[in-house]
């Protein structure tokens, strides 16, 4: 489960990799996109409107010529501007003739201000090129227009070519550098989840690393830390208080437990009632147990970094079984069935007592809180143990809470504890290195360890 937690991870982090490298090469495109559009409007846009307006210009002329003009007198000057002419060609055509530089009139020509490209023969060449025209009608005939605009076409087909190649370099260049820019964000991001995780599992220890760029994210990480530092001393100032609290009342409460218990043997020696002072020790012994809880508790936590403890190899497929051994009378008494199923055996560095306590208060929970003809299960995985039952589970907002000190699950106060049991195993599990999770069973509850 926790390899595939961790590949789900990685996968999760790649595709948000993915999803800022594709935002910044899509953005990085528009730009580029945009400034060639400027570009092209600048210059081969500017060519192509000049040269449509000299078009307009020369056809408004020589339309309002032919209207002024005698018809004689309109071809003899139109013949002598289309042979001077030589940015365009020009030919007018009426019922009886065609003057110009065109032998003949192109089919299909369109007619102004659409533009139609067709070959003709340009003796300044000496070769066929083609140029772009249209045809318009006047009262006479119809005047026929055209720009020799090869050149323009192939710079505009060099432009294209040239804007593909930066498109295609921006595509790489948005890839590469957005992938390093969203590694790096995301590195430093990650770096803030994975201390929110180690916090959530109960580590306030953790903080995050501050890096010597001095950025944004370096002023949170201290902000961060400074606040986990102010959390962990609050945590620690109570802890500490209630263990004073503890060890303080536990010796006045021993020696009541002592003048009760005399007073309880003085009783019973005399055949007097018995049952008040026995309640008031059963109570009392619930009292130092929760003191004595507490107090191992602490033990517990600050051994966590405690190196020179000295841990032995355990074969946790024995500790299951003498945990389970013992909590089946229990469980029998609730007609519960505990089953073990064990595929792998599994040893670890650890304290084989405080192993069997965990395993044990959580076989305890499971029968407490998973009702009557409940089914627990122990399997023992590759790299710990799952403890689940069929019972009515814990709710999603409550499986966090359940590991604080002294919290107990509403529906629950009715059954006896203190809440204290998950504290201790998660406190055991952390001591041994592991990580402890809740998760649906569906139904009923399945507590997984991994070391």
């Amino acid at each position: 489960m926790a390899l595939v937690t961790e590949w789900w991870h990685r996968v999760k982090s790649a595709h948000s990799v993915w999803r800022l490298t594709r935002l910044y090469t899509v953005l990085l495109l528009a730009v580029v996109s945009i400034l060639l559009v400027v570009l092209y409007q600048l210059s081969i846009g500017q060519m192509n409107r000049q040269q449509q307006l000299q078009m307009d210009n020369l056809i408004a002329q020589q339309t309002l010529l032919a209207e002024q003009l005698p018809p004689e007198q309109f071809s003899e000057q139109f013949e002598l501007q289309a042979q001077s002419s030589r940015q365009y060609i020009l030919s007018y055509q009426t019922k009886q003739q065609l003057i110009g530089r065109l032998s003949e009139v192109p089919t299909a020509l369109s007619q102004c201000p659409s533009l139609t490209r067709f070959p003709i023969w340009l003796d300044q060449y000496d070769e066929i090129r083609l140029v772009s025209g249209c045809a318009h009608s006047t009262a006479t005939g119809t005047l026929i227009i055209a720009v020799d605009d090869e050149s323009l076409h192939e710079l505009k087909a060099q432009f294209i070519s040239a804007s593909v190649m930066a498109l295609l370099l921006a595509v790489l260049l948005g890839l590469l550098t957005g992938l390093i820019f969203s590694m790096r964000v995301l590195k430093r991001i990650n770096s803030f989840n994975q201390v929110a995780l180690r916090v959530e599992s109960g580590e306030l220890s953790a903080r995050v690393t501050v890096s010597e760029q001095n950025d944004e994210y370096d002023h949170m990480a201290l902000h961060i830390n400074t606040m986990l530092s102010q959390l962990q001393h609050s945590f620690d100032t109570i802890a500490g208080i209630t263990d004073a609290i503890a060890h303080d009342l536990r010796t006045p409460l021993g020696h009541l437990r002592q003048q009760i218990e005399s007073e309880l043997l003085d009783k019973q020696q005399h055949n007097l009632p018995t049952e008040p002072l026995q309640n008031m020790l059963n109570k009392l012994d619930e009292i130092l147990f929760t003191f004595s809880a507490m107090l191992e508790l602490t033990r517990l936590q600050q051994q966590q970094h405690d190196n020179s403890q000295q841990f032995k190899m355990v074969d946790l497929h024995d500790v299951i079984i003498d945990a389970v051994d013992l909590i089946e009378p229990l469980a029998e008494e609730n007609q519960q069935v505990v089953s073990i199923k064990s595929v792998l055996a599994l040893s670890i560095q650890g304290d084989a007592t405080l192993l069997f306590r965990a395993i044990y208060n959580l076989l305890e929970n499971a029968t407490k809180y998973a009702g009557v003809n409940a089914a627990i299960n122990v399997e023992l995985t590759a790299n710990g143990f799952i403890i689940s039952d069929n019972g009515p589970g814990i709710c999603d907002s409550e499986k966090d809470k359940v590991f604080q000190r002294l919290y107990r699950i509403e529906k629950s106060r009715q059954i006896a504890g203190f809440g204290l049991g998950l504290t201790l195993v998660q406190a055991i599990i952390q001591l041994h290195n592991g990580k402890i999770a809740l998760h649906d069973n569906k139904p009923g509850l399945s507590v997984e360890v991994n070391f």
